[in-house]
C-alpha cells in the first residue's frame, strides 16, 4: 500500500509527465516549420520557465521541499535533536537537488526538440525519443524514473535525519521501521526481527544499511523504540525468519 512518501513521489513524478506529454503535443506544430524556422523559434522560447510555470513544475517541486520538510519533524521527538543548521542544510540540499534536475532536464528537452526537428523526425519518433533514458548523449529521465528517484531521495534523506537524531541519543533504543510484506527484503526482515536496540548495536552489526538502506528503494529506517506496539513486526519477523 503506497505510503506518504510514494505518494509525494508519484505527484512530482505526474507534475513531470504532464510537462513531457505537453512537449510531445506541440511537436507537430513546429516539425511543419521548415528546419531553420523552427530552429529560431526553439531559440527564442525559455523551456525552463515554461516547465516551471506553464507545467507546474514548480509547484510540484514547492509540494516535494513540503514532502522533504515533514522528514525532519520526528514524533516522538527525542530528548536531544542534531542542531537546526545541520537539518536545514540536509532539507536545502535535497531541494537544490531537485531544483537543479529541473533545470538540467529543459536544457534536454530543448536540445532533443531541436535534433529532432532538424532531422525530420515524427512525432512517434520525438516522443520515442524524449522518453528513452539517453538519445545521443541527452539524458531525460521517464515518469517512472523520477518516481523512483524522488522515492529514493525522500527515503534515504529520512534515514538520515533518524540516523541523526539516533546518534545525537545514544542512550536510547531504536527499531528497524517499515514495512514486512512481500516486497520486504531478506536483510530488512533480519534487521526488523532484532526488536529494540541501542545506536552502538545496530551500528556494530548493521552500520552500513543505516543511512543507505539494504538496497535501492528500500523503505525502512531508524525509529525509536517508545511502545511495545512497536515491536509487533519483530515477532512477526522472527517467525519468518524460522520459516526459512
Amino acid at each position: 500500500m503506497p505510503d506518504a512518501t510514494d505518494r509525494a513521489a508519484e505527484a512530482y513524478a505526474k507534475a513531470y509527465q504532464s510537462a513531457i506529454d505537453d512537449v510531445i503535443s506541440r511537436y507537430p506544430a513546429l516539425a511543419r516549420l521548415s528546419s531553420g524556422q523552427a530552429a529560431e523559434l526553439l531559440r527564442s522560447i525559455d523551456f525552463e520557465d515554461l516547465i516551471r510555470t506553464n507545467y507546474g513544475m514548480d509547484k510540484a517541486l514547492e509540494g516535494l521541499a513540503i514532502s522533504f520538510a515533514r522528514e525532519v519533524i520526528v514524533s516522538p521527538p527525542p530528548p536531544v535533536t542534531p542542531s537546526g543548521a545541520t537539518l536545514e542544510a540536509m532539507l536545502n540540499f535535497e531541494v537544490d537537488a531537485a531544483n537543479t534536475q529541473i533545470t538540467q532536464t529543459a536544457a534536454e528537452i530543448k536540445k532533443i526538440m531541436m535534433r529532432s526537428i532538424v532531422g525530420r523526425q515524427s512525432e512517434a519518433e520525438f516522443a520515442a525519443a524524449l522518453t528513452s533514458k539517453t538519445v545521443g548523449g541527452a539524458n531525460v529521465l521517464t515518469s517512472a524514473q523520477i518516481n523512483s528517484y524522488v522515492n529514493q531521495n525522500l527515503r534515504s534523506f529520512h534515514r538520515t535525519v533518524e540516523l541523526q537524531m539516533a546518534e545525537a541519543n545514544p542512550e536510547q533504543l531504536y527499531i528497524w521501521a517499515g514495512p514486512l510484506d512481500d516486497r520486504t527484503s531478506p536483510e530488512c526482515v533480519d534487521m526488523i526481527a532484532q526488536g529494540a536496540l541501542s545506536q552502538s548495536e545496530w551500528q556494530a552489526s548493521y552500520g552500513a544499511y543505516l543511512s543507505s538502506g539494504t538496497h535501492y528503494g528500500c523503505r525502512h529506517t531508524l525509529q525509536m523504540y517508545v511502545q511495545t506496539e512497536q515491536l509487533s513486526k519483530a515477532q512477526r519477523a522472527r517467525e519468518e525468519l524460522d520459516e526459512v
